[in-house]
């Protein structure tokens, strides 16, 4: 009996040290977290942390249809009015008003932030107006003779409603940013598009010499520097560079100012420097504290080079020596039948050929403005909306048709933010300085802030030239981002519907240059170079897309980028009466872009598409095994088969992971946080520290900027470079180096396959 009462007067007492260490538990399991919500009065049920509610939150299904319902184009026109009044060329003191503005006006349109960066940097400018050395080039009698002709220092005011042209003095002279400077005299070669191909031709099947002569190339097929380095690395003296009407005319269509087309004596702008960034700090950011490389050891053109309209080019073409070219080579010049030279005809044979020019480099400021909407869940992951806002002269188009867009997209995000609304992530808007010279003002950005934008940046969104046609969308972007911009662009009210063509998408699809790809969807155009996307994707690996409306290649053959391309005659008439009346192209742009930067500001789950990524990765490789260099590959005894395996290894975790994405629980905070970092790292893992061959600041080995031409795009890059040498220069050693690159692009494509595996 007495053992049994202890057992029950411990029982007793479990009961109650049980019932204690409940309530307890209970008090401190239902206590609210700081910051957290307290129970509602009687529940019992366990506070959910707000952070939690926050993370699982679906996005607000109304912000799309407000967003794309509120984008004003009247607010567009305005902003361009204002940013195309002004020359505003990058390190001028207009560019730093227009900076200011910007930043004035994302803080009242209500941005959480909006601030300046500078970076001191290495520009380069012709003779001031009132200097007594003009850029120039002449026409001389003779050898160290009389000026016969000296092509027109500025161009003529042709602006319908103002003379600005000739009146507004911040407007620069036409020059090559870059350029060597000197004074010199000679013989005058024709080299057609200055290709590698073509001074090939001269030298090796027609035996014409370019060596100690002043070479005259027209714009186009290339890049305008890449023709610099041709012509300097085959012993031109000098370049002159022209716009011939074949390729910025079209026969019977009226020129501006009647027209969107270059009138003669239009001179296009434009810089030299082959490569990215400030030329003397390679690398690295030109802040303050930075080592200047000095001049003479950069990459720099040393040989004088001159830009000219096709009224003046038609003076010393027109009375060209030599055999009369193939039709190939043959411009539009109205009277003029195209000669190879050296030199000039019977009656003009004495005549030379005299280069003037006294551009100077030298130190400027170019800043950035960066604007920011901070994430209510994600503050450290970041959608980038950019746009350089320097321009050579007035810049309606090339920038401002995109900035002017730009500021229309954070006005009404900055509006959702004054009602309570704020994005998942955050967004950021950036308008950039001095990327006319060489994209320095967004390179010298990410190369301060590549170590936090690398793990961190989500993809970055460019829109650079708006507006530069009215037929079709272009896109481009890198291949996890095409299912993003299929879904907004089906999203967008066309501009000017017709029959079954209600979205942008829908004329997309039907006016696509390239017909369709194989699931039905238009084409989505690869990234080369040219604008600020750049250096987000070749140095930090950041995914991107670039946007443009642009005019029918297919009846309107032009090869010109858009006819008044980088000439004074850029101006808001010639938008706001020709391009694009009533704005409503700019109207669609702004909606595209901002929809897009809403999906991946605002989505749970990131919408970006490793599967389609590894699809391309296999369409590249099948097209480089079945193309010229993989049969010389073979021929040569390299096998392919490893790179085979990693492209099926590729595919593999690519459609693994997809399946992942598509069962996971969007409530489990840290499985989405998991996914959603395989996804904006995937692009990363493309990246070379490295480089390219002779590139190392190019480091994507899928696809990268031609060597060759900075506005095309190769695809396995390092391949494709090292197989041009062995065609420049057949040394069998030459082979170890595609050796290298194969191997290099096997290793990476099986890392990019490795981000993608589940956590073990």
């Amino acid at each position: 009996m007495a053992s049994g009462k202890v057992v029950f007067a411990v029982s007793v007492v479990l009961l109650v040290v049980g019932l204690v260490v409940g309530i307890l538990l209970g008090h401190y399991v239902t206590a609210p977290a700081a910051g957290g919500n307290k129970p509602p009065s009687g529940s019992s049920e366990p506070t959910v942390p707000k952070s939690y509610q926050d993370a699982v939150r679906k996005p607000d299904s109304s912000i799309s249809g407000r967003l794309i319902n509120g984008i004003n184009p009247d607010k567009i026109r305005d902003n361009l009015e204002y940013l195309s009044a002004k020359s505003h060329v990058a390190g001028s003191a207009v560019s730093l008003e227009q900076a200011k503005w910007i930043r004035d006006s994302w803080l009242e349109q209500g941005l959480d932030k909006a601030e300046l960066t500078n970076y001191n940097v290495l520009l380069s400018y012709p003779p001031e107006k009132n200097d007594s050395q003009q850029n120039r080039i002449e026409l001389l009698t003779s050898s160290g003779g009389a000026v016969e002709f000296t092509t027109q220092l500025r161009e003529p005011p042709l602006d319908p409603d103002t003379d600005t042209p000739v009146g507004d003095p911040d407007i620069l002279a036409p020059f090559n940013a870059y350029s060597g400077s000197g004074e010199i005299e000679g013989d005058l070669v024709y080299v057609n598009y200055g290709r590698v191909e073509d001074f090939h031709k001269l030298e090796r099947e027609l035996n014409i010499s370019v060596i100690g002569k002043i070479c005259i190339a027209r714009y186009g097929k290339i890049f305008r520097g890449t023709k610099a380095a041709f012509a300097e690395k085959s012993g031109c003296l000098g370049l002159i560079l022209y716009s011939d009407p074949l390729d910025y005319t079209v026969a019977g269509e009226p020129v501006y100012p009647d027209g969107i087309y270059l009138p003669g004596t239009g001179t296009q702008r434009g810089t030299l420097m082959s490569g990215t960034g400030d030329p003397l700090t390679p690398g690295y950011p030109a802040i303050d504290s930075a080592y200047r490389t000095p001049i003479n050891e950069t990459n720099l053109p040393n040989i004088p080079v001159h830009p000219i309209g096709y009224n003046d080019a038609a003076h010393f073409l027109g009375i060209m020596g030599g055999e009369e070219t193939s039709a190939d080579w043959a411009g539009s010049i109205s009277n003029v039948t195209y000669r190879y030279g050296p030199g000039f005809n019977a009656t003009n044979q004495d005549k030379k050929v005299a280069m003037r020019i006294f551009t100077e480099n030298r130190m400027a400021n170019a800043y950035n403005t960066i604007g920011t909407i901070r994430g209510s869940v994600e503050p450290d992951r970041y959608v980038i909306i950019g746009n350089h806002r320097d321009a050579w002269g007035y810049g309606a188009v090339d920038p401002s048709s995109g900035t002017a867009c730009m500021m229309e997209i954070s006005r009404i995000f900055g509006s959702f933010v004054k009602d309570g609304w704020r994005p998942r992530r955050t967004i950021m808007f950036a308008s950039w300085g001095a990327e006319e010279y060489g994209l320095i003002g967004s390179n010298e950005w990410v190369e301060e802030y590549i170590q936090k934008l690398g793990g961190r940046a989500v993809a970055y969104l460019n829109v650079d030239t708006a507006v530069i046609g009215t037929y079709i969308l272009g896109a481009f972007g890198t291949p996890n981002l095409h299912k993003t911009i299929y879904q907004a662009a089906q999203k967008i009210p066309d501009p000017n519907p017709e029959g079954t063509r209600m979205t942008v998408y829908d004329t997309w699809k039907e006016r696509d240059f390239f017909g369709n790809t194989i699931d039905g969807n238009p084409t989505v155009g690869d990234l080369g170079s040219g604008s600020d996307y750049a250096s987000f994707l070749q140095l930090a690996g950041i995914s991107a897309i670039d946007l443009r409306y642009t005019f029918d290649r297919i009846s309107t053959p032009i090869p010109a980028f858009y006819p008044l391309y980088h000439s004074v005659y850029e101006t808001f008439t010639l938008v706001d009466r020709y391009l694009d009346p009533g704005f409503k192209y700019h109207k669609a742009m702004s909606q595209l872009m901002g929809e897009i930067a809403r999906n991946l500001a605002e989505s749970i789950l990131l919408p970006m598409d490793v599967g389609v990524y590894a699809e391309y990765v296999k369409g590249y490789y099948e097209s480089l095994r079945q193309g010229n260099i993989g049969q010389r590959l073979t021929q040569e005894g390299i096998s392919l088969a490893d790179m085979q395996d990693a492209v099926n290894e590729l595919s593999e975790a690519a459609n693994a992971f997809v399946r992942r994405v598509d069962a996971a629980d969007r409530t489990d905070v840290l499985q989405v946080r998991m996914l959603n970092d395989q996804m904006h790292r995937f692009e990363r893992a493309f990246v070379d520290p490295q480089g390219l061959p002779g590139r190392p600041f190019v480091r994507h080995i899928v696809f990268a900027p031609s060597s060759r031409d900075a506005y095309s795009n190769d695809k396995f890059p390092g391949i494709v470079d090292t197989m041009f040498d062995i065609d420049k220069n057949p040394d069998p050693e030459k082979w170890n180096h595609v050796k290298k690159q194969l191997s290099v692009a096997i290793f990476t494509i099986k890392s990019a396959a490795s981000v993608l595996l589940e956590v073990a």
